[in-house]
């Protein structure tokens, strides 16, 4: 028996809580890490990497929690911490620079967020290099926020690039490489460049559809966002059919309750609608 505190115990009730986060069973992992915390914090001190680690961890299952301004306070302190201790431009300062970034944006902090996370692409790509899965993660991070903040020019010009360097680095049916082009899409569509942003959704839908499957989430969001485009330029029957497939596929997958379910149901009433077929659409409606 070698005792609650001794690090091997800890190691792994550490992982044990990892593996609950990874199941999204984050109440039980954020009881596991606050436990181990406490030991880690008693045996180590705060500043050990074992002890940073963990609370790195546990800014993270709180973000997931919806605690969001205690996961960002615990991710900033962590951090500076690490800034400290490893280094600005350590890898593990990074991964947590990326934590405040993200849950800046979930805040509403938009601004904040966006700078956050492009201190993090720069320095990734000073540190490991351009083409990096890591500095492309941080890039591909920073284009998105860039379309949420209006900014869709700039998003548009960050995924042309970041789609050609995935395709360079990865290959063109990686899936990294396809979210790329589905961001590409949707910012097109922004900026009212619809016969482009539904020629670059159907070719992202079709591509998703073979490599992925068609009931793969990523594959029901290419063929919503043809979808939308396709209502956009006026092509309400093709939008319909489009909106019925990935209602019916999330309906399936995900339970007639499920927020993305009623979304996509939302999706196909409005059509519907538009299309005049108004006791359909508030049938449709009722479900929704």
């Amino acid at each position: 028996v070698l005792g609650e505190d001794h690090p091997d115990t800890l190691a792994a009730t550490q992982e044990r809580a990892y593996a609950l986060g990874r199941l999204g069973r984050h109440t039980e992992a954020h009881e596991l890490y606050v436990t181990v915390l406490a030991a880690r914090e008693r045996t180590v001190g705060p500043d050990h990497p074992d002890t940073l680690r963990c609370r790195h961890n546990l800014a993270f299952t709180l973000g997931r929690l919806g605690r969001l301004e205690e996961s960002y306070r615990a991710a900033h302190e962590v951090a500076e911490a690490r800034a400290r201790l490893l280094g600005e431009d350590h890898p593990d300062t990074l991964v947590t620079r990326r934590e405040v970034a993200y849950t800046l944006g979930r805040l509403g902090r938009g601004d904040e967020a966006l700078a956050a996370y492009r201190a993090v692409a720069d320095a990734r790509a000073a540190a490991l290099g351009p083409d990096h899965p890591d500095t492309l993660t941080a890039r591909y991070e920073t284009g998105v926020l860039l379309g949420r903040l209006g900014q869709a020019a700039d998003a548009l010009g960050v995924c042309r690039d970041l789609v050609a360097a995935r395709t360079r680095a990865q290959g063109a049916d990686a899936p990294e490489t396809l979210r790329a082009r589905h961001a590409l899409a949707v910012n097109l569509g922004r900026l009212g460049r619809w016969e482009e942003a539904l020629s670059a959704s159907e070719d992202v839908h079709a591509d998703r559809r073979r490599v992925l499957g068609p009931d793969h989430p990523d594959t029901l969001l290419s063929l919503r966002e043809t979808a939308v485009a396709q209502g956009r330029l006026d092509r309400w029957e093709e939008a319909l059919a489009a909106h019925a497939e990935v209602a019916e596929a999330r309906t399936r997958l995900l339970g007639p309750a499920h927020p993305d379910t009623l979304a996509a149901l939302d999706d196909e009433a409005h059509c519907l609608e538009r299309l005049g077929r108004h006791a359909e659409a508030a049938a449709l409606h009722l479900r929704a």
